[in-house]
Parts: C-alpha cells; structure tokens; sequence
C-alpha cells in the first residue's frame, strides 16, 4: 500500500514539473513564468507594409493555449 502511495506522488509530482516547464524559446520571442503558470509571445518580422505575425501564450497549470494574428506595428 505504500508502494502504491508512494508511487501515485511520484507521478503526480512529475506532471507538476512538466506542466510548469517553459516552453521552447524562439527568436522574437518572450516569456514567463510564475510558478502557477506563465505566458508569452512571438513577434514576425515587420514586412514592407508595417506589419507583422504576432502570437500570444497563455498557460496555467499544463492548460491553455495560443492566439496568433496579424498586427500593424509600423507608419
């Protein structure tokens, strides 16, 4: 019986890990992390027109998800 206790926080304590590890950085990209959860974002290269491909990360605890659009950042 204590095996299996000591197993089930074993694995409980595992997802726990995964779920607060940050995600994989790319260039143009940001983020954070407060323990509970975090969030980020990419930015695109700004392209002839002034614009670019933005996305937003947002996470809690191993759920959430990504909202990604296009954005005038230039004159």
């Amino acid at each position: 019986m204590r095996t299996l206790i000591a197993s089930g926080l074993a694995v409980l304590f595992g997802a726990g890990v995964l779920a607060l590890a940050a995600p994989a950085q790319a260039e143009g990209c940001a983020s954070g992390n407060g323990g509970w959860g975090g969030g980020g974002y990419c930015d695109g290269p700004v392209d002839e027109f002034g614009t670019q491909y933005h996305c937003e990360t947002v996470y809690v605890l191993g759920f959430g998800g990504t909202n990604c659009f296009w954005r005038h950042v230039g004159p």
